[in-house]
């Protein structure tokens, strides 16, 4: 890592003497898509600093289905709380695109830079953020239908729809394909959204956040 700011600029609040040290209990490694970065049970003795890519975290249900937690974009912080709480990692992660993880030594950085409050404050600030995505994905899997979650998910993503295509919105929202294409085109023949080539682009906003309220 001949510069470290480069490879992950959210940590450029430390002193330039603070980088060099983090750079030294620290080792850049790149990964393909579809490369697993941990399994579930992997001990987590290195904060997992994602630089370039997505990820996303996923687990399996008693069928044996895969049931997708969360996708993080870089740059992020990922499953932070395990190294935290000095716990085994109970989620399975794995690349969605090419990508590269800053892992930097846990004990060491615990040693040497957690006791200072601007690096408190980081983590109070990304374990907050995680705890948000946990009370979505709780929203998403247990207390919404899947009309509820087709819309609250198209509203808060409008900007990726036109790169996810629906088999993958499907994995995201822990639904089938064959449900999530029966809500789609009732949504289509209520000229809510368009629906070509298995991508999606809102037409009526309005509509759209009335099934998320509705149903």
């Amino acid at each position: 890592m001949k510069n470290i700011s480069e490879s992950y600029s959210f940590f450029d609040f430390l002193e330039k003497k603070d980088l060099e040290k983090l750079k030294d209990i620290s080792f850049k490694k790149n990964y393909k898509k579809d490369e697993i970065l941990f399994y579930r049970g992997d001990e987590s003795k290195y904060l997992h600093l994602l630089s370039k890519g997505i990820v996303k975290l996923y687990t399996h249900d008693i069928k044996e289905n895969e049931v997708v937690i969360h996708n993080l974009v870089a740059p992020s912080l990922v499953a932070e709380i395990m190294n935290y709480e000095d716990m085994n990692f109970l989620a399975n992660c794995s690349f969605e695109t090419d990508g590269e993880v800053i892992l930097i030594d846990y004990k060491r950085f615990k040693e040497k830079f957690l006791e200072k409050p601007e690096i408190s404050m980081f983590f109070i600030k990304s374990l907050t953020k995680k705890i948000k995505y946990l009370e979505n994905f709780i929203n998403y899997n247990v207390t919404l239908n899947s009309m509820e979650k087709i819309a609250k998910f198209l509203l808060e993503n409008e900007e990726h729809l036109l790169n996810l295509k629906q088999v993958k919105i499907a994995k995201l929202l822990n639904i089938t394909p064959e449900t999530l294409s029966r809500q789609l085109a009732k949504l289509k023949k209520d000229a809510v959204i368009e629906n070509e080539k298995g991508y999606i682009r809102i037409l009526d906003h309005k509509k759209l956040g009335f099934y998320k309220a509705s149903f």
